[in-house]
């Protein structure tokens, strides 16, 4: 016979993987950006490392610049981003995020 602690731990597992499979998680992710400019981006995302062929990105971004002119719009080494993926295969990037 099991102990009370070691009933109420298979319970909880239990209640944790029933949780998991009727309520997928969050599909926006955060990520910072480990390389932009000159045509070349990478972010990180979730220990993935996207390259720019990996991803979407809105209009208003940009990753091409050649001299930094300190728009707003430039993706910079360390910028943190909200991406969205359903299927962890497409990642939208969406926005360049910054401290109030």
């Amino acid at each position: 016979m099991k102990t009370f602690e070691e009933s109420m731990a298979s319970l909880t597992e239990s209640m944790l993987q029933a949780a998991r499979s009727t309520q997928p998680g969050s599909a926006f992710r955060l990520g910072q950006v480990r390389r932009a400019g000159h045509g070349v981006l990478q972010v990180d995302c979730d220990g993935l490392l996207l390259d720019k062929e990996d991803l979407w990105l809105s209009p208003y971004l940009s990753y091409t610049w050649v001299q930094d002119n300190g728009a707003d719009n430039l993706l910079r080494t360390g910028d943190r981003v909200v991406l969205l993926t359903q299927d962890e295969q497409d990642y939208y990037l969406l926005a360049r995020m910054v401290r109030a």
